[in-house]
């Protein structure tokens, strides 16, 4: 029960950080835990944790914690923080992978697709970014276009995974799928999800999600 009442305490301390107006907040936070000795990527996964736990508020059809204008002030002061620590991310060595990532139609959250073409990015891999609520043709259009080793999905909302579905059967309809891995994530996605969709990966998060990148990379030599 304690640390269940720390994990509440902390939770709540980050979804203020991160719905703080003023953005002062956040720049305070992200300096005190470099300063602390925290490398960049432990920092994105503590803000990721309060950016899902604000999502979780916003979806809750009982009862709904957070609002519209929370997830824009919430977006703003992780964007700020993303321009505090990518230039502490090791310096990038282009050529590990190429990588076409998008959020699915439907779904217009940024963010964490954000984070984790930045992590990728800092990898070495090579990232196409095409964008949030992207349709199964455009993900269908870019893999035939820049004929990628990875294809990145990401759903926040649970009523838009069905898209990471309709992606996979329009790649394969295509005559594409079995040119291209696909990893998932996201707060909506589970492990179990993705082995149902026939997605190659799942990553919980931007650390894992560049862990299983390198492992698909392997398994395509």
């Amino acid at each position: 029960m304690a640390d269940d009442s720390i994990q509440e305490d902390r939770l709540s301390y980050l979804v203020s950080v991160l719905l703080d107006f003023k953005g002062t907040r956040i720049r305070e936070f992200c300096q005190s835990k470099l300063d602390s000795g925290a490398d960049p990527f432990t920092v994105f996964g503590e803000l990721q944790a309060g950016l899902e736990e604000i999502g979780k508020g916003y979806e809750d059809p009982r009862f709904r914690r957070y609002f519209n204008s929370d997830l824009i002030v919430s977006g703003r002061n992780m964007k700020r923080a993303i321009e505090l620590l990518k230039p502490l991310l090791p310096p990038r060595k282009d050529g590990k992978g190429h990588v076409v990532i998008g959020t699915v139609a439907g779904d217009v959250h940024d963010i964490g697709k954000t984070i984790f073409a930045v992590t990728l990015e800092s990898d070495g891999f090579i990232v196409t970014d095409i964008g949030v609520d992207v349709p199964c043709a455009r993900f269908v259009e870019a893999v035939r276009k820049n004929a990628p080793d990875i294809l990145a999905m990401s759903s926040l909302l649970t009523t838009t995974l069905p898209e990471m579905r309709n992606v996979i059967k329009g790649l394969s309809d295509a005559g594409f799928r079995n040119k291209v891995r696909i990893i998932v994530g996201g707060h909506a996605v589970t492990e179990g999800f993705a082995q149902s969709i026939g997605a190659d990966a799942y990553g919980r998060d931007c650390v894992e999600g560049l862990r299983k990148c390198r492992m698909l990379m392997q398994e395509r030599k």
